[in-house]
């Protein structure tokens, strides 16, 4: 059986000191002294006296809400038969409770709006994330990055990969065979590994910013987002300290290539004009032997000044005789790749050799009716064209070519109006 709660005893029947905190609860009700007085027992003398000694006027808002939520939750609490709507109250009180306990925490000594909201205290909770660093590889992403471009290789460009021990390299390759993409990442690799700066050179900058792209598309797949024309990109591979690899990519203003230093990878090199001069600045940029000069590039004509470099006689000029080398550059000799006695690895690779390397992204036969034989030897066959009994002269023609995103700096391709409002003929 069970005991019944103790009556709550008569307040004028406490002690005159225990009815202190009933008298103040009274007080901050609105009650006067004589009410209070004659409710509990007391002097009014003696509840005047309690309310200037206890200061019980000084005390803020919200001491005096929490006196009367207390009170009125005691009530309820105490109420045997309680209804649903006393639970409601209850309910209703307890959140007043808490909001006043968040006004106390806002007001105390580090107290912040999280203490008031919990938008704000949820968005500023936990331990902060260290900000990502712009364009940083951790060790375990350049690991992946590496063993995604390892496993995607075909046997060619695994061919390329096997000869970065060469200082030079220069490759005659059929078109479309993923050499610009396959150096892209070979730079990107070397860059967070090693630390190296690595330029790149095509025939316009149109064409250069193609492994700008391919190299943004690559570190994508490790969850890094590049940016920047230079990139500037760390690595936890190397030392925190070191300098940031940088990646230059740059068209055939040989004024723009001055100046810098790092491996160097010459696109289309058969394709540019001034290709001598440009070639004098370009290879001046790996002069230390810690860097690479990586040329790669399909056959236009035998009479382009880049020609003579890769048969080695630009070498044999102005040497003695008995100092001249001959080199073999057909494609027998140079099918598997090939040092030469000029320190130049050479390399050819045509459409057959890629599809046999086991590149499957071609149907040769249907090239092979879609273009004149001698234009697909010079595709995809890696033949040389001779022009000297043309009337226009590929050497001639080359001349007149103009890098338009460096040349024509009022006009915008990818701008709705290219040219603005300016007037088109």
């Amino acid at each position: 059986m069970t005991t019944p709660p103790a009556p709550v005893a008569d307040p004028r029947a406490l002690p005159e000191e225990e009815r202190r905190r009933p008298a103040r609860s009274l007080y901050w009700r609105g009650w006067s002294y004589g009410q209070i007085a004659e409710e509990l027992g007391l002097k009014y003398d003696t509840v005047k006296s309690w309310c200037r000694r206890d200061r019980w006027d000084d005390a803020p808002s919200i001491r005096k809400l929490e006196d009367c939520l207390e009170t009125r939750l005691m009530v309820l609490i105490c109420k045997e038969q309680k209804t649903g709507a006393d639970y409601t109250e209850l309910d209703a009180l307890r959140r007043q409770v808490e909001s006043l306990a968040r006004v106390r925490r806002h007001d105390a000594p580090g107290g912040h709006a999280g203490d008031l909201n919990d938008n704000v205290g949820n968005r500023n909770a936990g331990e902060k994330k260290p900000k990502a660093k712009k364009n940083h590889f951790t060790a375990e992403q350049a690991a992946e990055l590496k063993d995604i471009f390892l496993a995607q290789l075909y046997g060619y460009q695994e061919t390329w990969f096997a000869a970065l021990s060469f200082r030079t390299r220069m490759i005659l390759k059929s078109r479309q065979i993923g050499a610009t993409y396959y150096f892209a990442m070979e730079a990107l690799i070397d860059a967070l590994e090693t630390g190296r700066n690595q330029i790149f050179l095509s025939a316009s900058k149109a064409q250069a910013h193609q492994f700008r792209s391919y190299i943004v598309a690559f570190a994508k797949k490790v969850g890094v987002a590049l940016t920047g024309d230079p990139m500037a990109i760390t690595c936890g591979l190397r030392p925190a300290d070191e300098a940031a690899a940088e990646l230059h990519f740059l068209g055939t203003n040989f004024r723009t290539a001055q100046g810098r230093h790092g491996n160097f990878y010459f696109d289309e090199f058969f394709w540019v004009h001034s290709f001598e001069e440009l070639n004098k600045v370009a290879s001046g940029m790996a002069t230390h032997k810690k860097w690479r000069k990586t040329y790669f590039s399909t056959p236009s004509t035998i009479a382009h000044p880049a020609h003579p470099y890769w048969t080695g006689e630009r070498r044999n000029r102005r040497r003695k005789k008995d100092d001249r080398v001959e080199i073999d550059v057909s494609h027998e000799a140079l099918k598997d790749g090939a040092q030469g006695p000029d320190r130049t690895w050479r390399h050819i690779v045509t459409i057959h050799d890629a599809e046999a390397a086991g590149c499957d992204l071609f149907d040769i036969d249907e090239l092979q009716d879609e273009y004149a034989p001698d234009e697909f030897a010079n595709l995809f066959g890696c033949e040389f064209v001779d022009d000297s009994l043309s009337a226009f002269k590929f050497n001639d023609l080359i001349k007149c070519q103009v890098d338009s995103l460096v040349e024509w700096t009022d006009f915008n391709p990818e701008a709705a109006r290219p040219y603005g409002e300016r007037a088109v003929w």
